[in-house]
């Protein structure tokens, strides 16, 4: 094994359920509530109905149901569909560092594998975890983002690291599965450029089936590269130039789990478009929308330096464009009163109310902001009105911030009006309920049976 290799490996055949603070668990638990009413808010998303149309019914073997339906397929399969679910509506968590991921992609593929096999809820906490920090801790270091990589570089290798410890693999078919997985899925980054195309939801979700599925070669006997991170033709060497020492803890007593460091997301928006809203929804109060003359946007260059040499920034005409815009994003809280899922529905994004406020905006990046971020995430605005009074709100978001997350009201609150579009009250009362208490279900298969419409 590589270093890197050994690290994963290690980390994931060593910490066990008992290890867990509660902490790490009631977290886990408040991000597969969130990942759950995600994916049922996003039933109807034309992105899983391709999926659900390619997944081909299995009857014998090893399977599992795809959200809604219920229709057995293959592991695989079911990971795909509802992994598309869970990421169409740009709400599941987020984790932005160096990199960026969306670690819940990689749930569905986690639930897939404990239905076939009959694991336990304990089971289903431990994997995540450990998923959520394979992928997360990569991100910490490596800039895959920035030098043309997409997320699904790290999110495959973390997916089949979960996936061998669900099967119970060895350490060294474990290390297969992961080499596998790293070496099949170099993604680019051109995902997220331009106009961005139904692909921007599903990279990471494809990510997902192809984790599962390395996984399930590995246990079948398949064995993968050497040296996939750290060989001369290995990631690090040909993705960055250089290598990366990840920060996986050798220690679990008192970490602190990437888990718990991930952003739950309010608005159906970017990561890093979630502060800008907010700050715009306080502008509002003080400002008529009609009344701005200019809105300046002083954010941090990490997370829009690139976006705004593209000009779907200016002008999205897709919706997967549309939710990763600033100025519409902004221009749609103020004009409407809030961001959600409606706002992305029947071409919001084109009407012109929305775009006469978006050619009123500029973007400039604040020194002070690049400090601290992304880490903390800052927004500043200043509306310029037609009196020539300026107006100023700034909103900040800290690491702590993030690590207190919402509260479980809020969450449950979330969950309910999103998955109200697919599951009655009842059906939604019990699935938390079982969620709650996911530690003491001897198998999860009890959690897809409440998701059926």
């Amino acid at each position: 094994m590589d270093n890197t290799e050994n690290k994963f490996v290690s980390f994931a055949s060593s910490l066990d359920y008992g290890s867990l603070s509660e902490d790490a668990i009631y977290a886990a638990k408040i991000r597969i509530i969130d990942t759950f009413g995600c994916a049922l808010g996003a039933y109807d998303a034309s992105t899983a109905d391709i999926c659900r149309k390619l997944a081909a019914p299995v009857s014998e073997g090893p399977r599992a149901r795809i959200f809604g339906t219920l229709e057995s397929v293959s592991i695989e399969h079911a990971t795909l569909a509802n992994s598309a679910m869970v990421r169409y509506l740009d709400m599941s968590d987020a984790y932005l560092m160096t990199s960026t991921a969306h670690p819940s992609d990689n749930f569905p593929g986690i639930l897939a594998l404990g239905e076939a096999y009959g694991v336990s809820g304990k089971d289903v906490l431990l994997a995540t975890l450990i998923s959520y920090e394979a992928h997360c801790r990569v991100c910490d270091v490596a800039p895959f983002g920035p030098n043309g990589w997409d997320q699904p570089v790290g999110g495959a290798p973390a997916m089949a690291l979960a996936a061998a410890r669900l099967l119970g693999l060895d350490p060294v078919k474990m290390r297969h599965a992961v080499a596998i997985a790293v070496v099949s899925s170099v993604a680019l980054d051109q995902t997220r450029r331009g106009a961005l195309s139904m692909w921007k939801g599903m990279a990471g979700p494809d990510a997902a089936r192809k984790g599962v599925y390395a996984a399930l070669l590995a246990q079948a006997g398949m064995t993968g590269p050497e040296e996939p991170f750290e060989g001369k033709h290995g990631l690090w060497a040909k993705t960055l130039g250089a290598q990366c020492d990840i920060p996986i803890p050798e220690r679990i007593e008192g970490h602190i789990f990437a888990l718990q460091q991930t952003n739950i997301k309010t608005y159906p928006v970017r990561d890093a478009i979630q502060i800008p809203v907010k700050t715009a929804l306080m502008i509002r109060e003080r400002v008529a929308v009609d009344d701005i003359e200019t809105l300046v946007i002083h954010t941090y260059r990490h997370a829009f330096l690139k976006a705004i040499e593209e000009p779907s920034t200016w002008d999205p005409r897709t919706r997967e464009s549309a939710d990763h815009c600033l100025p519409y994003c902004l221009a749609a809280a103020l004009v409407d009163g809030n961001v959600t899922p409606d706002s992305f529905k029947n071409e919001r994004f084109l009407k012109a109310d929305v775009r006469r406020l978006m050619v009123r905006m500029k973007i400039e990046f604040d020194a002070a902001y690049d400090e601290v971020a992304p880490a903390t995430r800052s927004c500043r605005l200043e509306a310029i009105i037609k009196s020539g009074e300026v107006v100023t709100v700034e909103y900040k978001q800290t690491p702590e911030d993030i690590l207190k997350g919402p509260s479980k009201q809020q969450v449950e609150e979330k969950f309910r009006t999103l998955s109200a579009t697919a599951i009655g009250k009842d059906q939604q009362d019990a699935l938390l309920e079982r969620i709650w208490a996911l530690e003491t279900l001897g198998n999860v298969k009890a959690l897809l049976d409440l998701t059926k419409i």
